[in-house]
């Protein structure tokens, strides 16, 4: 029997409890649109080096590799336009054979320059590949299985099983498999020799399984997935690279007076639930001309000029919807560091898309 002190205590947990949930849910359901930022490559001097030349990394796998870098490289474009020039991998391989160099790969920063030089590139990317292997750990794992049940009938006389009475236990064989992958890249500068980047990078892939249960993913796979973690780390450090922030919406119709503004606020919010960003955007503008000190206008409209890529004036809607809530909200302090962020990065965003 649940005593006096029992009940009470539950009487406070409950309605508690009853509020996290509720709190839970409202944060979940909230609208949220996404934003795709774009973020300067980690490495400045590698990211102003636009025509670039590959040769043949070294190691296990390593020619291999070389293929798999070039096509990052290719690959790689900002609003449509080719980030990096490559050049052509025929000319390289000529210029290495007359230079009997043949696919000797990894060469020291003077050689590198002086054949960058000689094919007409502003810097040479070379490396070795140091891991390109896996390991299998061989287990067992015990099972059993009934051998004899209780024999029982229902009602109707239909035999079915009962509990089991004796019972078999057997091991089968099962593998646990680790896929590693590592490779350290580099980029010499041709006019003066010197490293512009130099990174080693690894990445390890994991997979189990039994004989009676799901079998363990092969080591092409797992290495290839191992490669992939490699190459999209590799593409972040050397160029600018988009981002997808989830921001959240505020429907907050506090200090909101006008029903028309409110009516304005909520349909917004509908429009950008159904991806329609644009038509919510101006009907806050539109609400805003009657409730100017509505910090969820505010907010949102700053949301919109984030979408548009205009971080001064999202900036600027986020620092007034703060002065206007007169207390911290979590939203907007996280919009207040993220557009900080943005602006710090923009002199070295602008330099990396407008070098040659």
């Amino acid at each position: 029997m649940i005593n006096r002190r029992q009940l009470l205590r539950t009487g406070r947990i409950f309605p508690l409890f009853s509020v996290c949930i509720l709190l839970f849910l409202i944060s979940a359901c909230a609208t949220k649109v996404r934003v795709n930022m774009l973020q300067p490559a980690a490495y400045h001097e590698a990211s102003l080096t636009k025509t670039v030349a590959i040769v043949p990394f070294t190691g296990p796998g390593g020619h291999e590799f070389t293929a798999e870098i070039e096509s990052v490289l290719a690959g790689i474009g900002i609003d449509d336009k080719q980030y990096f020039t490559l050049v052509d991998r025929a000319s390289i391989d000529k210029l290495l054979s007359e230079m009997q160099m043949g696919q000797s790969g990894l060469v020291d920063p003077n050689t590198a320059a002086r054949i960058g030089k000689l094919i007409g590139a502003q810097g040479i990317y070379t490396g070795r590949v140091t891991q390109n292997y896996y390991d299998d750990n061989r287990y067992t794992e015990r099972r059993r299985t009934c051998v004899r049940y209780e024999e029982k009938r229902d009602r109707d006389g239909r035999a079915y099983r009962g509990q089991c009475l004796s019972w078999r236990q057997y091991n089968v064989n099962c593998v646990k498999r680790a896929a590693n992958f590592s490779v350290a890249p580099r980029l010499v500068d041709v006019a003066t020799g010197r490293v512009l980047y130099s990174r080693i990078l690894t990445a390890t892939q994991h997979s189990s399984g039994c004989d009676d249960t799901q079998p363990v993913i092969s080591a092409m796979v797992l290495l290839d997935k191992a490669k992939e973690i490699v190459k999209a780390e590799f593409r972040m450090d050397i160029a600018p690279y988009y981002v997808t922030r989830e921001i959240r919406l505020i429907d907050d119709a506090d200090g909101i007076a006008s029903p028309a503004a409110k009516d304005k606020l909520k349909r917004g919010l509908e429009y950008a639930d159904r991806g329609r960003l644009d038509a919510a955007c101006e009907l806050w503008g539109e609400a805003r001309i009657a409730a100017s000190g509505s910090y969820a206008l505010l907010y949102n409209l700053g949301v919109c000029a984030e979408s548009r890529g205009d971080w001064d004036a999202a900036l600027s809607l986020y620092r007034q919807a703060d002065k206007s809530l007169g207390k911290p909200h979590d939203d907007i302090s996280l919009s207040l560091g993220r557009m900080d962020e943005a602006i710090r990065n923009r002199a070295r965003l602008t330099e990396q898309l407008n070098s040659k």
